[in-house]
């Protein structure tokens, strides 16, 4: 079900959009206390608790039709993330394959916050 929602994407090829100057729109879903840790500072945060309330849709600045990365600690949450921004109306939606996991151990650029060489 979710192959037919979104798509795949690594995180080296979300750094590889935004160093060719295509900015993009990387939504956290993970929660506050996750993302004051270690987050990519390209992204937008918008916890998943909060979404899945159908809230905080208003926060995302793109518009429907346009591509939105969904990213969250290994990849699951942003996939409900995916079913629940689909259900919205979004129609381009990518989630980021191994979420943070995967960016920190791969020592990707833009990463920030208190535990970054953990």
């Amino acid at each position: 079900m979710h192959e037919a929602i979104c798509g795949r994407i690594s995180p080296e090829e979300i750094v590889e959009l935004h160093q060719q100057n295509r900015k993009p729109y990387l939504l956290d879903v993970r929660e506050i206390d996750e993302y004051r840790t270690l987050h990519a500072t390209i992204s937008h945060l918008l916890p998943l608790s909060i979404l899945s309330q159908r809230q905080g849709l208003d926060r995302i600045d793109a518009d429907t039709d346009e591509a939105v990365y969904v990213i969250c600690r290994s990849g699951r949450r942003s996939l409900t993330a995916c079913e629940i921004l689909h259900e919205a109306g979004y129609k381009k939606l990518y989630n980021v394959e191994g979420g943070m996991e995967a960016w920190r151990q791969r020592k990707l650029p833009f990463l920030e916050g208190e535990n970054i060489d953990e």
